[in-house]
């Protein structure tokens, strides 16, 4: 807990409730360009940080959720190599590979493309921050089948059409 940050939590905090919902937090979370997060994002980080599930922003949990963003705002300034505020599709390919990826620059088009909103090869924080959340939750999906290691796993036709299989509930729950 970071008493500094209660004057901000305090100021977010439009109802007095000591607990943020989606609107106060949305409100309080901007990219460089002063554009509010995007509202997907906004629910990821709620789902993230709501430690006793009540759907709201508590004051430590809060402190969590800054500290994250800090961390991930130092990440994405380290890859916005022409200090434009956002990242580039070469920036975001970089920062896969340094993330440890290995992935078809087919692959890594599509999913700048899917986060990149206005096609104008300028992704946002928030954006960068939401895509790479996705990509690390289908990663640790994806290990748990992937047994040997080699980067294929098997699923019966059954598991695949009836979506036993917890990929479907990762998928469902970036919103694929």
């Amino acid at each position: 807990q970071d008493a500094s940050l209660f004057p901000l939590f305090k100021a977010v905090d439009k109802t007095g409730t000591g607990q943020l919902t989606e609107k106060e937090l949305r409100a309080a979370l901007v990219n460089g360009d002063f554009t509010s997060f995007d509202p997907h994002t906004v629910k990821m980080m709620i789902r993230m940080f709501d430690a006793d599930k009540s759907g709201t922003i508590g004051f430590d949990e809060f402190c969590g959720l800054w500290g994250f963003l800090a961390a991930w705002r130092s990440l994405f300034d380290r890859f916005d190599e022409d200090r434009s505020g956002y990242i580039s599709f070469s920036e975001y390919s970089n920062a896969l590979v340094a993330f440890g990826y290995r992935l078809s620059s087919t692959f890594v088009s599509l999913l700048y493309r899917t986060y990149e909103k206005y096609g104008n090869d300028r992704m946002s924080f928030d954006l960068f921050v939401q895509s790479c959340i996705v990509l690390k939750r289908m990663t640790d999906v994806f290990k748990k089948y992937d047994e040997d290691r080699d980067g294929y796993i098997t699923l019966g036709f059954e598991e695949f059409l009836t979506g036993e299989c917890p990929i479907w509930s990762t998928w469902a729950l970036i919103g694929f």
